[in-house]
């Protein structure tokens, strides 16, 4: 009886581990969104910083597990502005897709943009740069805004803010962010030139 080899099986084995594991790999993906509108009197258009950007669990102080938005966008050559963006914490873990957009209003209150009901979004809070939580006076809190969602799935969370100043000013500022911190591939190129290291 002739006994084949496991030779000539190997190569096909490693090609298709190789291949699975090529296949598990997927990279982070890219946070998108721009704030767009008009800002104390100059046409903005604000991009999304997407090394900040991120959709995170949160556990709060009464034990409960949030999904929290932190969208940070930059404010590159407008002066006094070192930042814009907020952070939003919803209620849970929602998860939705397909079901139509959600939109919660919200209202100033106390120097601060307050939710005006709290069954998807527990808190929003504006910031003008990181770790700076308000807005730049003037033109100050928002007279009015509201947060729109489109879809919130586990790895995704997709929607717009709208703010209306009382100078007029008006920003929109879209947002499609990931469940983990998109890191740039490019940050990590060194380029030595021709000598090397």
């Amino acid at each position: 009886m002739t006994r084949s080899s496991p030779r000539p099986l190997l190569p096909w084995l490693a090609c298709a581990l190789l291949t699975a594991a090529c296949n598990l790999y997927q990279p982070v993906p890219e946070p998108e969104g721009e704030c767009t509108g008009t800002y104390k009197g100059q046409d903005v258009s604000w991009p999304i910083i997407t090394t900040t950007s991120v959709q995170s669990n949160f556990s709060h102080s009464d034990g409960s597990t949030n999904n929290q938005l932190s969208l940070h966008y930059t404010t590159e050559g407008f002066h006094g502005l070192q930042g814009f963006g907020a952070s939003i914490l919803l209620r849970g873990k929602p998860l939705f897709e397909g079901v139509g957009p959600l939109t919660v209003k919200l209202v100033p209150r106390e120097g601060q943009l307050v939710p005006e009901e709290t069954s998807l979004v527990r808190k929003w809070e504006g910031n003008v740069g990181t770790g700076q939580i308000g807005y730049l006076s003037p033109p100050g809190v928002p007279m009015e805004g509201s947060v729109t969602l489109a879809r919130v799935i586990p790895d995704y969370a997709e929607g717009h803010f709208i703010y209306h100043y009382a100078d007029g000013s008006e920003l929109t500022c879209t947002f499609n962010v990931p469940d983990r911190l998109y890191d740039d591939p490019a940050d990590d190129y060194v380029d030595y030139g021709e000598g090397g290291p």
